[in-house]
């Protein structure tokens, strides 16, 4: 209970100042504070700092984005991004496996990588490119690559994985982390190609809007959930190679 609580406070301190900055709207406030809750509780401290630290990265960098508008997260992004490392936590404290640990630092790890890679690339002179095509495509649209992006992916995934080297204390794990954190971020590029986009007075965009009509892609398949997926789906991959050495 003791540590709980202790989750609860610093989740709240935490979530309430980036609510006063409108990182996350009332919906996402809520969900961070649930979620770091429950990581603190059931994973201690260190996952706790490690989820953190994800989402404090993502709104410095976000700041850096040619807009500079405030991103306001809702619950959903929120859940997106933390929702499987919060489960993996729970397994953990009920089963005390290695396994569920170090599938909670991946699914972080994961959603840092693609997350620097967007906001990183985002400051790219170049234009992207599909990632299948290669042809150049609209910049801010899922889907696209950039080189910078890349390194923005590499560099997430190798900085996150070494920290988790403090607690995982196996370097063969913390390269798979990395990795397969590379992974994801490519898997999600891929099922952003196939993500709903919106016609808004002749411009192509994510935004949906009362008058928006779906340009592309599949119409329930939104940003978050491709979020969700590709982290899903690359922890399943890491599942049956580290399962099958």
């Amino acid at each position: 209970m003791v540590t709980l609580l202790l989750g609860f406070i610093f989740s709240t301190t935490i979530a309430m100042t980036a609510y006063a900055k409108r990182s996350l709207n009332d919906s996402g406030a809520m969900m961070a504070i649930m979620l770091g809750t429950i990581i603190y509780g059931a994973a201690g401290w260190f996952a706790f700092l490690y989820l953190i630290l994800f989402f404090l990265s993502s709104t410095v960098l976000g700041r850096f984005a040619k807009e500079k508008k405030p991103s306001n997260r809702n619950g959903f992004q929120v859940f997106a991004n933390g929702g499987l490392a919060a489960l993996f936590a729970v397994l953990h404290f009920f089963y005390n496996s290695d396994l569920y640990y170090i599938l909670f630092f991946l699914s972080v790890t994961i959603s840092a990588s693609d997350t620097w890679s967007s906001e990183i690339g985002r400051l790219s002179k170049k234009l992207p490119r599909h990632i299948f095509t290669y042809k150049v495509m609209q910049a801010g649209l899922s889907g696209g690559v950039t080189l910078l992006g890349f390194f923005g992916s590499i560099l997430a995934s190798i900085i996150f994985a070494l920290l988790s080297w403090i607690v995982l204390n196996n370097f063969f794990v913390v390269l798979l982390v990395a990795g397969f954190g590379i992974l994801g971020s490519i898997i999600d590029s891929m099922l952003g190609t196939i993500q709903v986009k919106y016609l808004n007075e002749g411009n192509v965009s994510e935004d949906r809007t009362e008058a928006s009509e779906v340009a592309s892609g599949v119409r329930w398949l939104s940003n978050n959930l491709v979020n969700f997926f590709a982290n899903l789906f690359t922890i399943l991959l890491f599942v049956v190679f580290y399962t099958g050495l």
